[in-house]
């Protein structure tokens, strides 16, 4: 489902009387996911400002994949609906939204590393 316009202008082709085929628990993922892991690497190590590193570059990756997605991919998946239909073409489909998700999560939480470097890991809090 799209992020920042209607189904009907993202996604002209799109079959009404079929399912979606990508679950909305991927979509959820994929906006949520990179903004709560970028904060969490600043709070595990107690530096405010890795958090804020994080929470940023986070919010940055969550509305460029969502302008992405609803630029290129939501188009693309409306033109194969009747495709993705299957049971195979489907689940392989589901798993690549996660799979993808779980990177922009990662790529967030690395973000206060490569701002920061090493020094989040080498400081003392006592």
């Amino acid at each position: 489902m799209p992020f920042f316009r209607p189904l009907s202008e993202t996604a002209p082709d799109f079959d009404r009387n079929l399912p979606w085929p990508i679950d909305g628990l991927a979509y959820v993922a994929l906006f949520i996911g990179p903004i709560s892991a970028g904060p969490l690497v600043g709070m595990l190590t107690s530096h405010w400002g890795a958090a804020g590193v994080g929470l940023l570059l986070g919010i940055g990756i969550s509305f460029l994949n969502g302008w992405l997605t609803d630029r290129f991919l939501e188009p693309w998946i409306a033109r194969n609906q009747t495709y993705f239909q299957r049971g195979i073409p489907r689940v392989l489909a589901n798993i690549a939204a996660f799979v993808w998700a779980f990177i922009l999560s990662g790529v967030s939480m690395l973000a206060p590393f490569a701002f920061f470097g090493s020094s989040l890991l080498l400081r003392r809090t006592a």
